[in-house]
């Protein structure tokens, strides 16, 4: 779902971005390119729902390029079938559900299809960018849908990344995670009054996480906050940045 943007001063001017065929959007960096982050938005949010966000405020370091990826036009079962911007078809929400009935159940409350399609794509967009910069250099991240997908594609990538981000969002059960990514550092935060995606889920979602080699691993639980960007969270992602990007 679109995130709640909280009024944010702004801090300096940045070019128009560049617009791609599929809609999504670059920011290019305004310093030598030495970085890329890939970002993807939630279910019927657009490229644009998070440019303010990097425009705006000094999120990443100069030399980083931002992709922010746009989803296809999708029906989704939960909103009747119409069509929406979507990484993923969702066919039964159970926000209510119990963990081990919600991991029991998974693969049936969503299109597996869909996930390895959009997969594809931001692997595609993964591979460009490791050609440019070393992958080490690469990050992914997103906001509920897009947190699971950057997660998705993350841990299945078979270079280490330079880090990844998930917001409001939560680890496939399905998800494979494979060895590449075992040092990678990682920034998960989450809402403790999230109406859509409980807390509790997410939390238990990330437990499968081995994290003992991993010299950076925040997950933040922000009292109060439901299912939203406000700016505690911006300030966790620039310190995330601010360390991860060497």
């Amino acid at each position: 779902m679109p995130f709640k943007f909280h009024k944010l001063k702004q801090f300096f001017m940045s070019a128009k971005p560049q617009n791609l065929d599929d809609g999504s959007l670059i920011l290019n960096p305004k310093a030598a390119h030495k970085y890329s982050l890939i970002w993807m938005h939630g279910l019927g949010d657009t490229a644009y729902g998070f440019l303010d966000v990097f425009q705006q405020m000094p999120v990443v370091k100069a030399e980083t390029k931002v992709l922010l990826l746009q989803a296809p036009q999708r029906a989704v079962t939960i909103n009747m079938g119409m069509k929406f911007s979507s990484w993923f078809d969702i066919k039964v929400l159970k926000a209510d559900a119990n963990i081990d009935q919600f991991v029991q159940d998974f693969q049936k409350t969503v299109s597996m299809e869909e996930i390895e399609d959009s997969k594809k794509i931001i692997t595609n967009y993964l591979d460009q960018e490791v050609k440019l910069v070393s992958a080490k250099n690469v990050f992914i991240g997103g906001f509920s849908q897009g947190c699971c997908m950057a997660l998705e594609t993350a841990f299945s990538y078979p270079q280490q990344l330079g880090g990844i981000v998930g917001l409001s969002g939560y680890l496939f059960p399905t998800t494979q995670i494979n060895e590449f990514q075992k040092e990678t550092p990682i920034l998960l935060v989450h809402g403790e009054k999230d109406q859509m995606i409980p807390c509790n889920l997410s939390k238990i979602s990330y437990q499968r996480l081995d994290n003992s080699k991993r010299q950076m691993f925040n997950l933040h639980v922000i009292p109060r906050m439901g299912h939203e960007v406000p700016m505690p969270v911006i300030k966790a992602m620039m310190d995330f940045f601010q360390n991860a990007q060497k």
